[in-house]
């Protein structure tokens, strides 16, 4: 059974990931991405802030943010408070990726509403967040 679990695993993954790729062919990482998304959520912040509400280094943001910058998804301009600060900024290239990344996750959700009855939708959920659980991720 546990190499089943393992395949049925692997394939979800790797369905997945192509499906997100389809819609989202840059190469960004998932911890770039939660940048993109709590800058989406919470508006322009300093890399101090980014860092504390994402729980990682100054360094690692700093390499997350060059390669955002790289494609265009954030810019930055100086604190008009603190001039040594400078604000990061999501801007429209990076709102237009989200945005491709929700639509992705929308048809998703419109292809397995086709496949699965109210009933196992129910189930996956459920199976979906204990799995998710069981794997760390609160």
């Amino acid at each position: 059974m546990s190499n089943k679990l393992e395949d049925a695993l692997s394939l979800l993954q790797c369905t997945l990931v192509a499906r997100r790729i389809s819609f989202t062919p840059e190469q960004v990482t998932w911890g770039q991405y939660d940048v993109l998304e709590i800058l989406r959520l919470k508006g322009d912040l300093t890399p101090g802030q980014l860092s504390q509400l994402l729980g990682i280094s100054r360094q690692n943001l700093s390499k997350f943010l060059r390669v955002l910058k790289s494609y265009d998804f954030v810019s930055q301009y100086q604190s008009k408070q603190d001039k040594r600060e400078f604000i990061t900024h999501l801007t429209d290239a990076g709102q237009d990726f989200l945005q491709r990344a929700a639509t992705g996750r929308t048809e998703n959700v419109m292809k397995i509403q086709q496949a699965l009855t109210e009933e196992e939708q129910v189930l996956f959920i459920s199976l979906a967040n204990k799995v998710t659980s069981a794997l760390g991720h609160k």
